[in-house]
């Protein structure tokens, strides 16, 4: 699911609007309010070229109401599903599918590029309105409005489906999942009966699993000054969290973490960045909401906090170790100094070709190198000794014989050997 991060547009002021200050949000079991039946929405792609609808025309169906976005993956892989749905039960449904997104931007996705594919999809565009009567944080978004007028339920686009449509239509129970979005600014899951006046000192979630109120990614908490206290991560793969922890903690060190930096002792490592689905979607089984807050005194301690609660909640156990590794070491060859830099904006398209360094530390290219290179594959020491920021650019690079040929123009080179290195140490229980 994507966060809705956009600014939601105006009422499109078609007669009958109804201001914002008067709609009330509708949850699951409510009653469709008279004055929303029937409400003018703007649409495109109608079969009979109308330029608005009502709900109302679709009374005594099963009405789908299908929120997405021009920049939502998920949303547009599900049109196809919709639409044959849609077809198989006919008049017995409507699927609309509904967006913020103004009249230029849904004309030009149906004119251009992979929504030329999409023009049976009928929806509701420019909308101010339906999504205030049903508000979410993340699309796709799913609304079920029963064929009695009533908020059925909120779900993901994936809970439609031929069987829970055929069980709602034959007014049978379904095993359909409510999607019900959770303020990610609020620790995760706590009531809210929490009050304000009430101080958290501290608060810990770890849940293995994915739940569909919430976005994928991270979440930061600060203080008024900038320090940060608390840390929260939504249906994420666990190296991800792995990740963001390493990274403050290797900095602790002056050092900076990628993933050559990790030792890999498990047996599946698939299951440590989540499992594909073949629409590229990650198994929602192998996810993990997780947030922990600490008292703002202990916040330099937060992310080793962090470690230890995966390190006991987890099914792995990992740590920062010395090591002998191989590397690869940069030096310089002469004494000729090839990369000052001329000045100027700082740039950096590492590992873009052509890979162009500006006005940067050589520590820049060496952590992009390192990370975002497969055929590196190695940690990278920088033994140059070189502190001044430096302009670099290279091209054409396809492997690392042709990294090095690069990199020689400069008086640069990268030299296969072995160093003891702080390494993050990953292993099943």
């Amino acid at each position: 699911m994507f966060s809705l991060n956009e600014a939601r547009p105006q009422s499109p002021g078609l007669p009958g609007a109804v201001s914002g200050s008067e709609i009330k949000s509708l949850k699951i079991g409510d009653k469709i309010p008279d004055e929303l039946w029937d409400m003018p929405l703007q649409v495109v792609n109608h079969p009979q070229g109308k330029q608005t609808v009502t709900l109302a025309d679709y009374k005594g169906k099963l009405i789908i109401l299908d929120f997405w976005s021009t920049w939502c993956v998920p949303c547009i892989r599900s049109f196809p599903k919709l639409h044959a749905l849609q077809k198989e039960f006919g008049d017995k449904i409507k699927v609309l599918a509904v967006t913020t997104e103004n009249t230029e931007k849904i004309t030009n996705f149906f004119t251009t590029g992979v929504g030329k594919e999409h023009t049976y999809v009928h929806s509701v565009i420019a909308d101010s309105i339906l999504s205030r009567y049903f508000p979410h944080i993340g699309v796709p978004h799913i609304v079920w409005i029963s064929r009695d007028g009533r908020v059925l339920n909120t779900t993901q686009a994936d809970q439609v489906s031929r069987a829970n449509i055929e069980a709602v239509l034959n007014d049978r129970k379904t095993n359909m999942v409510a999607k019900v979005d959770i303020d990610r600014n609020r620790p995760l899951f706590l009531s809210e009966h929490f009050s304000d006046s009430l101080q958290l000192n501290s608060y810990s979630i770890f849940a293995k699993g994915y739940y569909p109120g919430l976005s994928s990614g991270g979440n930061i908490k600060r203080n008024k000054q900038g320090i940060i206290y608390g840390r929260q991560f939504t249906n994420s793969p666990i190296m991800d969290i792995y990740y963001s922890i390493l990274y403050q903690l290797f900095q602790y060190k002056g050092e900076q973490f990628n993933l050559s930096r990790a030792i890999i002792e498990v047996k599946d490592q698939s299951l440590l960045n989540g499992i594909l689905k073949a629409d590229s979607t990650f198994e929602g089984y192998n996810l993990y909401n997780y947030e922990l807050i600490v008292p703002e005194k202990k916040a330099d301690s937060l992310f080793y906090f962090m470690l230890e609660d995966l390190n006991r909640y987890s099914d792995y156990t990992g740590d920062i170790e010395k090591r002998k590794v191989d590397c690869l070491v940069l030096v310089r060859t002469s004494n000729k100094d090839k990369i000052k830099t001329k000045g100027g904006t700082p740039n950096c398209t590492f590992p873009s070709s052509p890979s162009i360094l500006t006005n940067h530390k050589l520590s820049v290219m060496v952590n992009l190198l390192a990370d975002d290179t497969p055929f590196v594959g190695l940690p990278i020491v920088d033994e140059t000794g070189y502190d001044g920021n430096v302009d670099i650019e290279v091209s054409e690079v396809k492997d690392l014989a042709s990294l090095k040929k690069e990199l020689n123009r400069y008086d640069l080179d990268l030299i296969p050997a072995k160093r003891v290195l702080n390494m993050f140490v990953i292993k099943d229980k």
